[in-house]
């Protein structure tokens, strides 16, 4: 079935490009009788985008693909917020398992979304990248953009800026959000609906959304004020499970029914016991801009947001039930002759409460002769993040008694300046030469507390603390020079100064409080960049681009651990090295009229070093490692056609193959020559839209994921089912009628044929939505 799906889905792209080829044909036809009869006709020079909004790329003034979207683009799909506008963009992946998940990474290329270090997120200048640690729950942070206020979103390919660091080593999402020019005002609220089922759990989840938009500009003064809330319900991700082979003799355990069996991704045979049950989430955020006009060519810029969320789990779902049919969660039970122990927290009740703060402050200058100058600083703070978690058997438990109570104050602060100044020189062309210093913190203090009630947060003993600290100072300069109207060439390096520091652990001990701290760490390194660009004819643009990029651990990853009750500290990797990759990028475009492109790419990463959760086959020790070396190659096709065979049909597709191999990694032998973890080999989307008139639009869209591994040595082939790596066909639509001038109604579904599917946890079956908006 995977290689006659493959088959079709590279059979449409080669039709794709043929007819695309025969219509550009057709047009220079066109333009070659234009111009015959005196009259001129020009192409600009475009890249791919998902909406009929054309980008010149020379404003991202980048070597490398850069893939863009525009309001217009967002509105044709199903969004509740930012990280949705992701879903279709070429060779990426988001890793969305419901509304309102804080727990979202953003995947570029080849890359494992687990790794977050290496994507890079910017929203007007200012990081949403979350580099305290790297994981899952280090996604960006997408609830300090509202989709409504997107100007334009450009994802940018690899590490071949020297403007951008080492964490741009997958790629960056740079987000450009409106400033009003006149008064402006927006509403629009959004129901939506799934019915969620999975071994013995059915769920009906539903999802309130609304968001209220003001903006105005007085004089030199513009400020917009955006207010979002969300209440939903989000299904459990994850299972309570024991293996077959683990019974023992049954003995005087109680005897139960109700629970599930299957085979589970390593193919043995295991019991589902529970499931951890619905989540509801309540998010509010708030967001100011103030911009203010200094002159005609320059801006400061004020921006605050503020994100309040609290998720709990109050319904812990066992389908155990003893002879009398009440419900069980714990003790020893008799599953089919044999003896299993479900452990007192093996379902658990949990509340969160997270505040997190964004405050920037940004000053740009952009004049005539070509000076364009970018200051800002920034900082990202959670003055409020608990969570409260219970150890004892449910139902007693739900309103209190023993548990853990985490207390995290993670965040980060940033500088930046950088400007570019372009010199036109008599006879040898034109360079834009580039300059500028970035610098970052990130900080963790982390602690976790036992707790004498967890619903109270009744705090007892210290169990552990972590706290550490990341710093870079980084300078770059680069030199964009277009030679002639066919070549340009890029030039760049980036010089950074890295260090770990004021790092420790804490425990309390019957003798008081114990405290080890860890030795700081410190590194430094240059990453030179170049790409040769040769345009042709102006339809087609070749470009070759070369990089070294180093990118250093995070907080997380070098201090993350454990500490014993005598002090002594364990887990942590105190010699985690920096991964640093040697990256190649080879792309070719075609123009296609004035209103489309096909791009064809061939990349290549080799990273030495690449940092990941590993156990060591030796020591049996798992912390995050070194492993040596990971060649990721792949092929990229993109196809974008605003007027595809009629007037108002547009056609979005992309096609990538990746081939990611672990070439050494001395702590996991077994890996070696295997598949690296969660980066599928294939991955293909297309977005079919249709608007007639500006009254109404129709959108059809789909995404195929290949075959992907979990496990560093590839043992987890059985799929389809809760700890699998699925290979998935989704499908999405939605139809928007604009009822009145300033009122658009819109319905939509995802995942029309309803899949269920995993890339370890489950994710949102079919799902409707319904919005309601408001512009004036």
């Amino acid at each position: 079935m995977r290689d006659v799906l493959k088959i079709i889905v590279s059979a449409f792209f080669v039709l794709l490009i043929s007819i695309s080829v025969a219509m550009a044909e057709e047009i220079e036809k066109k333009d070659i009788e234009k111009k015959t009869k005196g009259e001129e006709a020009q192409l600009e020079e475009i890249v791919v985008t998902v909406t009929g909004k054309i980008v010149d790329e020379s404003i991202m003034n980048m070597p490398a693909v850069v893939e863009s979207l525009t309001p217009e683009g967002i509105e044709r799909i199903n969004t509740i917020d930012t990280s949705d506008i992701f879903k279709y963009m070429p060779g990426s992946y988001l890793r969305k398992l419901y509304p309102g998940a804080n727990n979202s990474p953003l995947v570029i290329r080849g890359n494992n979304s687990t790794m977050t270090g290496r994507t890079l997120v910017i929203a007007d200048g200012l990081f949403l990248s979350d580099f305290t640690a790297a994981g899952n729950s280090n996604a960006p942070k997408w609830q300090m953009v509202s989709p409504g206020e997107i100007d334009t979103m450009d994802m940018i390919y690899g590490p071949f800026s020297a403007a951008l660091s080492g964490n741009s080593m997958s790629g960056t999402a740079v987000i450009t959000t409106h400033m009003p020019q006149k008064r402006e005002i927006e509403a629009d609220a959004t129901y939506t609906f799934q019915n969620f089922r999975e071994y013995k759990s059915d769920f009906h989840l539903n999802n309130y959304n609304a968001n209220a938009y003001y903006g105005d500009k007085i004089g030199p003064l513009s400020f917009s004020i955006w207010a979002d809330r969300l209440q939903t319900r989000a299904q459990g991700i994850m299972y309570t499970t024991v293996l077959e082979s683990s019974g023992k003799d049954p003995g005087s355990a109680i005897p139960v029914t109700g629970w599930d069996t299957d085979k589970d991704p390593k193919d043995r045979t295991r019991y589902i016991l529970g499931s951890q049950g619905v989540q509801d989430i309540a998010n509010t955020t708030g967001k100011i801009k103030l911009g203010y006009d200094l002159t005609p060519e320059s801006q400061v810029r004020l921006t605050l947001g503020f994100w309040d969320s609290t998720q709990e789990r109050n319904n812990p779902q066992t389908y155990l039930r003893d002879t009398n049919g009440n419900p069980v969660y714990s003790g020893n039970v008799n599953i089919n002759g044999k003896s299993y122990t479900l452990n007192q927290n093996a379902f658990t009740y949990s509340k969160l409460e997270k505040q997190d703060l964004l405050t920037g402050l940004t000053y740009s200058y952009k004049s005539p002769n070509g000076i364009k100058v970018f200051a800002g600083v920034s900082s990202y703070s959670s003055p409020r993040d608990i969570t409260c978690t219970s150890k004892s058997s449910p139902p007693a438990s739900e309103h209190g008694g023993a548990g853990t109570v985490t207390d995290n104050d993670n965040g980060w602060y940033t500088a930046d300046l950088k400007g570019s100044y372009e010199v036109i020189m008599k006879g040898i062309g034109i360079h834009t030469i580039g300059a500028g210093y970035h610098y970052d913190r990130y900080y963790i203090d982390s602690e976790v507390w036992n707790a004498s009630d967890w619903e109270s947060d009744d705090r007892t003993i210290l169990s552990k603390g972590e706290e550490g600290k990341t710093q870079i100072h980084a300078i770059f300069i680069d030199d964009t020079w277009d030679i002639t109207k066919q070549w340009s060439v890029y030039l760049g390096g980036r010089y950074e100064w890295w260090k770990g520091f004021d790092a420790s652990k804490s425990t309390d001990s019957a003798s008081g409080r114990l405290t080890s701290n860890l030795p700081d760490k410190s590194d430094s390194g240059i990453s030179p960049k170049a790409s040769v660009t040769f345009r042709p004819t102006d339809e087609w643009r070749i470009r070759l681009s070369l990089a070294l990029a180093t990118r250093y651990p995070t907080v997380g990853e070098l201090y993350y651990g454990g500490i014993t009750s005598s002090g002594v500290i364990n887990n942590n990797n105190p010699d985690l090295k920096p991964e640093k990759d040697f990256a190649k990028d080879f792309t070719i475009t075609r123009a296609i009229g004035e209103t489309g492109e096909a791009r064809l790419t061939f990349f290549e990463d080799y990273v030495r070093d690449a940092i990941y959760s590993q156990t060591n086959t030796y020591t049996n020790v798992t912390n995050f490692q070194n492993v040596e070396k990971v060649r990721t190659r792949g092929i990229e096709v993109a196809f974008n056609e605003r007027k595809f065979l009629i007037d108002g049909l547009g056609v979005f597709a992309n096609l990538a193959w990746t081939d990611s191999e672990i070439l050494a990694n001395a702590n996991v032998p077994a890996s070696v020559g295997k598949d690296f973890p969660r980066v599928p080999e294939w991955r293909a989307k297309i977005v079919l839209d249709y608007a007639p008139t500006e009254r109404w639009f129709i959108t059809v869209a789909g995404h195929y994921s290949g075959k992907q591994y979990g496990e560093l040595d590839n043992s987890d082939k059985h799929d389809g089912v809760y700890g699998a790596m699925d290979e998935f066909l989704v499908f999405d639509t939605k139809f928007s009628y604009r009822l009145l001038k300033n009122l658009r109604a819109s319905v939509g579904i995802d995942n029309i044929t309803d899949e269920l599917y995993h890339v370890s946890h489950p994710y949102p079956r079919r799902t409707y939505y319904a919005n309601l908006k408001y512009t004036f």
